[in-house]
């Protein structure tokens, strides 16, 4: 496994700081507009209602579910720029193309240990390993509740030990990153050439945990595949009673274009669980929501689903349905791509569309304002 951190940058810090090489006004005039706007969001998203719909946690959680397909230093920066200042980010990335598996995570801590946030990266486009990953249809057992789809349960466990000791740290307000380099110094090899220096640079291994707070709430989101490997952990945390601590703090999990992820007797065992606190997003005709088909064995969605008909997202009273062929789904939807590219104005319509799954259209979506929001805080 590869794991990666990066913090977003502390800009007060810097002006502070470097007056020997930069004049303090000049960093202060030079930075003014990439200083983020403060502490607003996360103590709103801290204090956030369990299981309520939150606009500003789907604004912000399509963003991280986009950049979860980049590496840490990138998700660092752009969640500052939408109000995570500081943030410590941790990038986990896992590859084995014998068993069709390469699969990414980002774990998100505001600086003040307050919010967390667990983003799963989705299917790239080109990457062939992970469309066979997808492909890998052939159910599991999800710990005997409820078959799963099997490619996306490998690529769940594959990242799941880290991922919880990254949580469970979290909940003990110790920085995500400290912990990562802690997990990273316990898998390497202890020579007789290095012992002595490692044992004096690290009398005092544990991390501070002085002006930090433990976590409040988690949020957990990914797009496409990402969604896929969201509802999973999800319910490993519900079902794992070494995360009781976890799965308390746990406020909602926000999928974007997320496939079926499991059969009825899973979202019958999980609905009561999290159902509650599961907000699926579908755009549009995107077809990914009704895959995988109904000839790879019979699955359903659950949660609360909300669709854009006009410009924001609006609750939906039903599910996406399962689509019947896989391939006739995957044909429409490209056939669709193709008239959205050469014939935009056309009105022909497909049942499906390959377009409307793109991330873009779920966080242009999602930053938009719901109605009633111009007198809300």
């Amino acid at each position: 496994m590869e794991f990666t951190s990066a913090q977003a940058p502390d800009y007060q810090y810097f002006t502070t700081h470097f007056g020997s090489i930069c004049k303090e006004e000049d960093l202060n005039d030079i930075l003014s507009e990439e200083l983020p706007s403060g502490q607003g969001l996360i103590d709103h998203l801290a204090k956030a209602n369990l299981g309520m719909y939150d606009q500003k946690a789907a604004s912000l959680l399509s963003s991280a579910a986009t950049w979860a397909y980049s590496d840490a230093d990138t998700m660092a920066r752009m969640l500052r720029t939408r109000g995570i200042p500081n943030n410590e980010t941790v990038a986990m990335h896992m590859k084995n193309d014998a068993l069709f598996l390469e699969i990414s995570a980002h774990v998100v801590q505001s600086n003040d240990g307050k919010l967390v946030l667990l983003c799963f990266g989705g299917t790239q486009p080109t990457n062939a390993i992970q469309l066979m990953l997808d492909a890998s249809m052939k159910p599991d057992s999800f710990f005997s509740a409820g078959l799963v789809h099997g490619g996306f349960f490998r690529a769940f466990l594959g990242l799941w030990p880290l991922t919880r000791i990254l949580l469970r740290s979290a909940t003990r307000k110790y920085s995500v990153c400290d912990m990562q380099e802690i997990d990273k110094r316990a898998h390497t090899c202890q020579t007789v050439f290095h012992n002595e220096s490692i044992n004096a640079e690290n009398s005092n291994v544990c991390p501070a945990t002085k002006g930090r707070h433990p976590m409040e709430r988690l949020y957990i989101t990914g797009h496409s595949l990402g969604g896929a490997l969201a509802v999973l952990a999800a319910a490993a945390i519900c079902r794992e009673r070494s995360l009781a601590d976890v799965r308390e703090k746990l406020c909602g999990v926000y999928t974007f274009g997320q496939p079926m992820v499991g059969d009825e007797v899973f979202a019958g065992v999980f609905e009561p669980m999290f159902g509650s606190r599961l907000f699926r997003h579908v755009y549009r005709r995107d077809v990914v929501p009704h895959l995988p088909p109904k000839t790879s064995g019979k699955l359903t969605h659950f949660g609360r689903e909300y669709t854009a008909p006009h410009t924001t997202w609006e609750l939906q009273s039903t599910q996406s349905h399962q689509a019947p062929f896989g391939l006739a789904a995957i044909l429409s939807g490209a056939a669709s791509w193709v008239k959205d590219q050469i014939y935009p104005g056309a009105r022909l319509q497909f049942a499906y569309s390959l377009n409307d799954h793109s991330p873009i259209n779920y966080v242009r979506t999602s930053m938009a304002s719901s109605a009633g929001a111009e007198f809300l805080p």
